[in-house]
């Protein structure tokens, strides 16, 4: 279960997903994040008010900083 404060983190999750998906091939995103990106955005965030939506995203970078990946992990 997620609680709201989650909700941050959750968008920087689906924020990695979308710049995963911009220097990948569409396949090859499909076979590694494809399942979880589906699941964030059609079962998880769906459930948190669009409000706790709105405040989250305000702490949500375009970087991979906030995030605890390996440097072999990390997006350009």
């Amino acid at each position: 279960m997620f609680a709201p404060r989650h909700a941050p983190n959750l968008l920087r999750l689906k924020a990695f997903f979308a710049r995963q998906f911009r220097q990948m091939p569409t396949a090859q995103f499909m076979a590694v994040f494809g399942a979880y990106a589906d699941r964030l955005d059609q079962d998880i965030l769906p459930r948190f008010a669009p409000a706790v939506l709105a405040s989250a995203a305000s702490g949500v970078r375009e970087h991979d900083d906030e995030l605890p990946l390996r440097p072999e992990e990390g997006t350009t």
